[in-house]
C-alpha cells in the first residue's frame, strides 16, 4: 500500500507542478479549468498521501519520534494533514491574488515551495519504502525531520494568516456597515428636514414605522404632526387608489388624535386592497410566496387590533374579502404557490369571529 500510494502521490504532485508552471491563464474559461484541475489534483494528492503516511507508519517512521502507540498515531495524522495542506496551498497560492494576506502566505507562495518542499518527504520515503533503509538511516532521518517540521510551520503560519485575515475582514465589514448606516441616517434626516408644507407626507410615511430607527421615526412623526391638517392628509392617502398601504406604516404604532375618523377610511383601503389582489393575480408574470407582502397586511392587522381596537366586527367583512382575493385562480404556471400572508389572515379571522 505504501509503495502504490507513494507512486500515486508523485503522479498527483507532478500534475500540480504541470498545472502551475509556467504561470496558468487565470482569466475567463481558463480560470475555471484551472480551478477544477487544482481541486481534482489536490483531492487525489490528499487521498494518496493518506496511504503514503499509513505505509510510513507501518515501517516505523513515526515510532522514531514518539514511542507511545496513541501519540505515535496521532502524530502521523497531524503530520499527514500538515503535509497535504502545505503542498496544496503552495500550489493554490502561487498565482492567486494574495496581496491582502497578512504575512505568511505571500512568503510561502514566493519561495516556490511547491517545487522543493514535497521532496523533503518523497526522498526519505523512497529510501525507506523502496530501498529498505531503516527510519534511523541518517539521510532519511534528516529529510523526514526537516520535512515534518516545515509542514507544521507552514500549516501553523497559514492558520494564523487565515485567522488574522478573517478578523481584518470582519472589522472592515463592521466599519462599512456603520458607515452605510450613518449615511442612510443622514439621508433620512435630510429628507425629513426638507419636507415643507407644499409637499405630500407620503415620502416620509415609510420612516414612521414601529421598527424603524427610533430617532428617525420620532423625527418623521413629529414632522408630520407639526402640520395642522395632518390627519386629513393621512386619511386622503388611505382612501387613495394606489398609496393607501403607506398609511399603515404611520398608523401601526403612532397614535392619531381622532381614531374614529379613520375607521371608514381604513375599511375602504382594505376593500381597495382586495380589489388590487384580484386584479393582479390573473395577469401576474411572477407570483411568489412574498408577492403581497408589500401591502403591509400584518401592519394593517396591528392597526385594527391596536389603534382601532374593539372595532374588529366593522373590519371583518373587508378583511375576509382580502382573504378570498388571495384564492383568485392564478396563471397555470403559478398554481400551487402559497402566499406568506395567507396564514396571517386565517389566524386573524379565526380569532375575530363575526
Amino acid at each position: 500500500m505504501g509503495k502504490l500510494s507513494f507512486v500515486l502521490s508523485l503522479v498527483f504532485y507532478a500534475g500540480l507542478l504541470f498545472l502551475n508552471y509556467p504561470k496558468p491563464n487565470l482569466g475567463g474559461d481558463s480560470a475555471m479549468g484551472y480551478g477544477l484541475g487544482l481541486a481534482f489534483l489536490g483531492f487525489g494528492f490528499a487521498l494518496s498521501s493518506i496511504g503514503l503516511f499509513v505505509g510510513l507508519a507501518r515501517v516505523g517512521v513515526f515510532g522514531y519520534f514518539v514511542q507511545d502507540p496513541f501519540w505515535r498515531n496521532l502524530l502521523a495524522v497531524i503530520l499527514c494533514i500538515a503535509f497535504v495542506i502545505t503542498v496544496f496551498f503552495s500550489a493554490a497560492l502561487k498565482w492567486d491574488n494574495i496581496t491582502e494576506a497578512v504575512s505568511f502566505s505571500p512568503w510561502l507562495a514566493n519561495m516556490n515551495s511547491l517545487i522543493w518542499f514535497p521532496l523533503l518527504i518523497f526522498i526519505p520515503s523512497f529510501l525507506v519504502l523502496f530501498l529498505g533503509k531503516e527510519p534511523s538511516f541518517a539521510p532519511a532521518k534528516i529529510f523526514f525531520s526537516i520535512g515534518f517540521l516545515f509542514s507544521l510551520v507552514f500549516t501553523a503560519g497559514l492558520l494564523v494568516d487565515w485567522l488574522v485575515y478573517q478578523s481584518k475582514q470582519q472589522k472592515e465589514m463592521v466599519s462599512q456597515i456603520q458607515t452605510q448606516d450613518k449615511e442612510q441616517y443622514e439621508t433620512y434626516m435630510r429628507e425629513i428636514e426638507g419636507l415643507d408644507s407644499t409637499q405630500s407626507i407620503l415620502g416620509v410615511l415609510p420612516l414612521t414605522g414601529r421598527f424603524h430607527e427610533a430617532e428617525v421615526r420620532e423625527a418623521a412623526v413629529a414632522k408630520i404632526k407639526s402640520r395642522p391638517d395632518w390627519e386629513n392628509e393621512l386619511i386622503g392617502i388611505l382612501v387613495s387608489e394606489y398609496n393607501y398601504h403607506y398609511a399603515y406604516d404611520f398608523l401601526d404604532g403612532n397614535n392619531v388624535d381622532h381614531p374614529a375618523l379613520f375607521t371608514e377610511p381604513v375599511r375602504l383601503s382594505i376593500l381597495q386592497m382586495a380589489s388590487d389582489i384580484r386584479t393582479t393575480i390573473p395577469s401576474a408574470d411572477n407570483l411568489q410566496d412574498w408577492s403581497f407582502d408589500h401591502f403591509g397586511i400584518e401592519r394593517l392587522l396591528r392597526v385594527v387590533d391596536g389603534q382601532l381596537a374593539g372595532q374588529g366586527m366593522n373590519f371583518y367583512p373587508a378583511i375576509l374579502e382580502v382573504r378570498k382575493a388571495l384564492d383568485t385562480t392564478p396563471p397555470e404556471r403559478f398554481k400551487g404557490v402559497k402566499y406568506s400572508v395567507t396564514p396571517v389572515l386565517d389566524k386573524w379571522l379565526k380569532n375575530n369571529p363575526r
